[in-house]
């Protein structure tokens, strides 16, 4: 529950030493570059980002070409592809390596180009001999040359094609005025039409009107048959090449892997030379400013010593006016949930990090929302096996499966509480009341407020929501206490806190089946009580006329309070849809209805198969549909309800410098925690300076 507090790095080094300084950082993971401002006498050191640049967009064209013909060509010929899914691990040492092989990688990116260029010319090709293969198929029956169809002094002559269903109107329409001659039996047949030149333009009239296309092989010396073998034969040919050019890279598969290792080095490469606008040089050094955890200035200076012993290093206290990345350090547990801050926002490098307390009711409200045995373990055991498999790495599916991996423990919990397993009462117990009004009393499914008739559920739902506002205005007076401000977070927090416990004493008071009707006057006079202070407090800062606008507004916030916790009854309608249909599934498949037999215990053989399709399909969507609703929903009251009291955010994630890979994943040793007696000392010596 706590976040890192970053000590600023301050380096000046000889400029020849620049790369090798940079990878240094970049291998203890625990650096992150900020820009410098412009300062008198110094340059930003120079590098061809848009060279490197250039040659990473070739490397990953040239990748995404291979693997995408590789894939087509091994499913096309049933063959075996070897897969190099992204985000397979190799060692630092592999991934620094990749640059000095970077002959090797560019030879290869040259044969995918080349054979990428011989496909594209053969393709273009082809779709022109089809096209023409298309166009010369009704003259397929011709004999003789092309060219010999050409007009005379008196006689002109027209080579064509043009649809069979209208030579018959054509022959009637053209009369004794020309000579027709048809050849082919297809939709579309060749036709010669020979016309004296005094009535040759009202036969191409005529022709015209009948679809007829002039042939756009007048010119050639080949025969129609012998055309469209060529066609065919140059077509086979062309295919062919393809085929070829796509097996030659069908062969280079194998080296997928060392191509991308390739591309993230080039990556990193990429990601030096933009870093590097954020430094200032001289003519012959340096100067690099940086953020480092507490706790990882020993880390960061063994690594430089490893590769340079002239460098000056320096650790600050970042100034008050800085706002630096954010690094949350968390329990195994907690720190699956820092996901799900993050999507609203990061909390900012100056407040506390909440997520502790709001895995806690993340989890409690999932487990309240689903809130059955077998839904519970299901998840517990999913999510579980999800994580296990992903338990190496860090990624956004293993945190989500074990955040329904641990709400599912709290489903499991739930789940006894209500005797619902299923949606069928398995246990000789219930601690929690109905959920439903099956067969039973209303009192067990309903609960008197105020004399009248209201769902249980719905009361426990708005009590868990008092207990998270609650929550949300302690974290608001810690948020104050750590900043020094005692009187604001006692005025802005605890007396807000001490307003929900009364307002949560005086809901279960007016439950007349708690016989605690004390509970209405306790929780009354407490609200009542905090609410005059908070109204009497909230124009503190303010003068005259602010003093009593800020009361009134603190009084108005009554309404925006109820409001909040009536927010809360969707836990209860997400678990009221959940059960039903959960019920409605066990009840056909199972138990029956009224008297009735389940079909799975009918004894009738496609009943019973039927009764078992019913019963998984039915439960695996509940599950999943109740799964979706509760993740969005829960995460709503996270969002709104609950940081709505105190969270800042607005915060940037602290991103190690050369951390961020496309294909490959290189481990990274945890970054150190910062030890209480080093702390101390960092702050009496801030600006402490060591030569390397």
């Amino acid at each position: 529950m706590a976040i890192a507090v970053m000590r600023k790095l301050r380096l000046a080094a000889i400029s020849s030493d620049r790369d090798s300084i940079l990878n240094a950082l970049q291998k203890t993971g625990a650096v992150e570059i900020k820009p410098l401002s412009d300062k008198e006498n110094t340059h930003r050191p120079q590098a061809d980002t848009d060279a490197l640049f250039s040659c990473l967009e070739r490397a990953e064209r040239a990748l995404g070409e291979l693997e995408a013909t590789s894939r087509r060509f091994a499913k096309e010929a049933k063959l075996e592809y070897p897969l190099c899914k992204d985000g397979f691990e190799i060692s630092y040492d592999e991934f620094m390596s990749a640059k000095e092989k970077r002959g090797e990688a560019e030879e290869l990116i040259e044969k995918i180009e080349a054979l990428l260029e011989e496909r594209k010319e053969a393709q273009a090709e082809l779709v022109k001999v089809r096209r023409d293969a298309l166009a010369a198929k009704p003259y397929a029956e011709i004999d003789e040359p092309f060219i010999e169809f050409g007009n005379t002094k008196h006689v002109k002559i027209q080579l064509g094609a043009m649809p069979k269903n209208k030579l018959a109107e054509t022959e009637t329409a053209l009369g004794d005025m020309a000579a027709l001659s048809v050849s082919g039996a297809g939709d579309t047949v060749a036709v010669a039409v020979a016309a004296h030149t005094s009535v040759a333009e009202q036969a191409e009239e005529i022709l015209r009107g009948a679809l007829f296309s002039v042939c756009p092989f007048r010119k050639e010396t080949r025969t129609g048959r012998e055309l469209n073998c060529a066609l065919l034969e140059r077509e086979n040919q062309l295919n062919e090449k393809i085929k070829t050019g796509e097996q030659a890279e069908y062969g280079l598969a194998a080296q997928i892997r060392a191509l991308k290792v390739y591309c993230d080095s080039l990556a990193f490469e990429c990601e030096k030379a933009a870093e590097s606008g954020k430094m200032l040089a001289t003519e012959r050094t340096f100067l690099l400013e940086a953020y480092v955890p507490e706790g990882s200035e020993e880390l960061v200076e063994n690594a430089l010593k490893e590769v340079t012993d002239s460098a000056y290093v320096s650790f600050l206290d970042v100034e008050k006016d800085e706002t630096p990345p954010t690094l949350m350090r968390n329990n195994g547990v907690v720190k699956n949930f820092e996901a799900i801050t993050n999507l609203y926002s990061p909390p900012n490098a100056r407040e506390f990090d909440p997520s502790t307390v709001m895995a806690f009711f993340y989890s409690l409200f999932l487990g309240f929302i689903m809130a059955d045995m077998g839904y519970g373990l299901l998840m517990a055991l999913g999510g579980g096996i999800l994580w296990y498999r992903g338990r190496t790495r860090d990624g956004g599916l293993k945190r989500l499966a074990a955040v329904f991996c641990i709400g599912g423990a709290f489903a499991f919990v739930w789940g006894i509480l209500f005797n619902s397993l299923f949606g069928i009462s398995v246990l000789p117990f219930k601690i929690m009341p109905d959920l439903l009004q099956m067969g039973d009393t209303e009192a067990k499914v309903n609960w008197s407020f105020l004399g009248i008739p209201i769902p249980a559920l719905l009361v426990i739902a708005l009590e868990l929501g008092v207990f998270q506002l609650f929550a949300g205005y302690v974290c608001r007076a810690i948020q104050a206490w750590r900043r020094g401000k005692i009187t604001d977070g006692i005025l802005d927090g605890v007396v807000w806190a001490l307003f929900s416990v009364g307002v949560g004493l005086a809901l279960a008071g007016f439950v007349e089946e708690f016989h605690a009707k004390i509970l209405v006057y306790v929780g009354g006079g407490t609200a009542g009580v905090t609410l005059l202070v908070a109204m009497l407090t909230a124009g503190r800062k303010e003068k005259l006329l602010g003093k009593f606008t800020k009361g009134f507004g603190a009084a108005y916030g009554v309404i925006n309070y109820a409001s909040d916790i009536l927010s809360y009854a969707r836990l209860y309608g997400l678990m009221l849809s959940g059960a039903v249909i959960a019920q409605i599934v066990s009840g056909y498949a199972l138990t029956g209805w009224n008297g009735s037999t389940g079909m799975i215990v009918s004894g009738n053989a496609g009943l019973v198969v039927l009764g078992i399709v019913l019963l998984i399909a039915g439960h695996v969507l509940n599950l999943a549909l109740s799964l979706l609703g509760a993740y969005i929903h829960d995460a709503r009251l996270q969002y709104v309800e609950f940081y709505g009291k105190f969270y800042e955010g607005e915060g940037a994630l602290f991103t190690p410098f050369g951390s961020r890979h496309s294909h490959v994943w290189v481990p990274v040793a945890p970054l150190p925690q910062a030890k209480k007696a080093k702390k101390i000392k960092i702050k009496e010596n801030s600006r402490a300076s060591v030569k390397i």
